[in-house]
């Protein structure tokens, strides 16, 4: 059996030498001549001991070491292969003893699901993770009406800030009276010292752009934007690779799994403005207007886009879609609060010992 590697080379993990790292560890196999696949995945959560290195056989027994170097890795690899890993900067393991194992394990991961575990840009590694299987189910045996019933259900609320029920959005939008309709992802994350949202795109981004078809499917739109802040190079190159890949398996464009809907899919990148935010602002911005925010009513779902009913929803927020789908309304509320079901991801930074992601 042979070795996986794993590296993340997120956005924080690339400032902290995880490039470096991952050249590393493809000398040292091909040096040695190790029987090993080198994977790239992104960010797992833990910000404050990049880079991290995933190695294992069996993904049972699998280690997870931080502040990993180029200098190190090659004793790391050459350890665990003779069967005695090193126990030094252990940040997850199931056979020994990791500093994170318990805040990791206290964490129920819906948003974050495939964050570090996937390669973020291998649809191929998506699919496996049941990837797809809630657009499947969503067009081929559900109506639009009992996947909005499903969304209104789970109790579910906006997680950019507002905590407006994603469920009755969604309804307002498929009750308005126009064949033309849009959604947007809303992915100009500004508020100070939040990676939410970069993180989910540029570790997952296939569940987000999942969460948007099936958005879209339920409202009845057919074209859909993703606007997201020019500062986040990284999570645009995997979206638009994503996009790219869920186009050529059928999940985008005409006729999705047979049927009769169609949907296509676009990326907005943001000038900078703080005020683009805003989801009115924003929507002028896609339209190519000065990004100035304006009065409601009318709102979004009457006259969004180009006039057009609109639905807007948050990243974090469709990245939930999918799981409630596939998993049911009833199992996602049994997480969070009476009143905000589910869970919540939060950014931890600033003036604190552990910076990084958790998902409660």
């Amino acid at each position: 059996m042979s070795l996986v590697i794993k590296v993340g080379l997120a956005s924080c993990g690339l400032a902290a030498g995880a490039g470096e790292v991952y050249d590393a560890i493809l000398k040292h196999i091909k040096k040695n001549k190790i029987d090993a696949e080198v994977k790239k995945t992104a960010c797992i959560g833990m910000c404050f001991v990049e880079p991290l290195v995933e190695i294992y056989e069996d993904k049972k027994k699998s280690i997870t070491y931080g502040d990993v170097t180029s200098e190190s890795v090659g004793n790391i690899i050459d350890s665990f292969s003779k069967g005695k890993p090193i126990e030094e900067n252990v940040i997850i393991s199931n056979i020994l003893k990791g500093s994170e194992n318990k805040t990791f394990n206290k964490q129920k991961r819906i948003v974050l699901r495939n964050c570090g575990i996937i390669d973020p840009v291998s649809i191929d590694d998506y699919l496996e993770n049941d990837g797809y299987k809630a657009l499947e189910k969503s067009v081929k045996d559900m109506s639009r009406e009992a996947i909005i019933d499903e969304i209104k259900n789970s109790g579910i609320r906006g997680r950019g800030g507002a905590g407006f029920p994603t469920g009755l959005k969604w309804q307002f939008a498929f009750n308005a009276d126009n064949k033309k309709k849009y959604i947007v992802c809303n992915a100009d994350e500004g508020d100070p010292g939040a990676f939410m949202d970069r993180s989910v795109l540029e570790g997952d981004p296939h569940s987000v752009i999942e969460g948007m078809i099936i958005g879209a499917y339920a409202i009845g739109a057919d074209e859909g934007y993703i606007y997201c802040r020019a500062e986040y190079p990284l999570a645009i190159k995997h979206l638009e690779i994503a996009i790219e890949q869920a186009t050529e398996k059928g999940y985008l464009g005409d006729k999705i799994f047979g049927t009769d809907f169609n949907f296509e899919l676009h990326i907005k990148e943001g000038a900078g403005a703080f005020v683009c935010g805003e989801e009115t602002a924003l929507m002028a911005s896609i339209e190519g207007k000065r990004g100035m925010p304006s009065i409601r009513p009318p709102f979004p779902a009457q006259s969004g886009l180009w006039g057009k009913p609109t639905n807007i929803n948050n990243v974090e927020t469709l990245a939930n879609i999918a799981w409630i789908i596939l998993n049911g309304a009833n199992n996602y509320a049994k997480y969070g609060t009476e009143k905000s079901p589910g869970t919540k991801v939060f950014a931890l930074a600033g003036k604190i010992r552990n910076s990084g992601l958790i998902e409660v």
